[in-house]
């Protein structure tokens, strides 16, 4: 069986991308890699933490995939 060596993205369900944004930046530390419009009034964003690694697409909820943000206190 093939061994994954390395993870390139994984798409997180959020309900809010400017909240999640917000803290995965200023929380975590993370950078914006990418935030483009796409579609009808969609966007795609992706964060990254520092120093490479598997990037963040913070996405809109799709069907039953949906996410809440918890904030930290």
């Amino acid at each position: 069986m093939p061994k994954i060596t390395k993870v390139g993205r994984v798409m997180v369900p959020v309900s809010d991308q400017d909240q999640a944004i917000s803290f995965y930046t200023t929380r975590l530390g993370f950078s914006v890699a990418a935030d483009v419009p796409f579609g009808d009034g969609d966007r795609w964003v992706e964060v990254a933490p520092p120093g490479g690694g598997a990037a963040v697409a913070l996405v809109p909820p799709q069907g039953g995939n949906q996410l809440m943000i918890v904030q930290a206190q």
